[in-house]
């Protein structure tokens, strides 16, 4: 029998959350795959709208870059 070695194929994603943190709405941006992830806290705006359109335009433009489809967290 061959010893075939599996394909693991990775999903990667990426993600925001707007939280409300002493009065102020933060953008946390969270980027992974089926292993790990990372958080960055991206900008805290004075209302949940703001907060809520600035994380998605950013979700929509890290999905966008050609370094999150290459993206490895090591």
């Amino acid at each position: 029998m061959n010893d075939e070695r599996k394909t693991i194929i990775e999903e990667k994603y990426v993600r925001t959350e707007v939280k409300n943190e002493s009065g102020r709405w933060v953008v946390y941006l969270e980027v992974g795959d089926t292993e790990s992830s990372v958080e960055h806290r991206i900008q805290e705006y004075s209302s949940k709208r703001k907060a809520e359109i600035a994380a998605g335009l950013i979700k929509r433009a890290a999905e966008r870059e050609d370094n999150f489809k290459n993206f490895r967290l090591d």
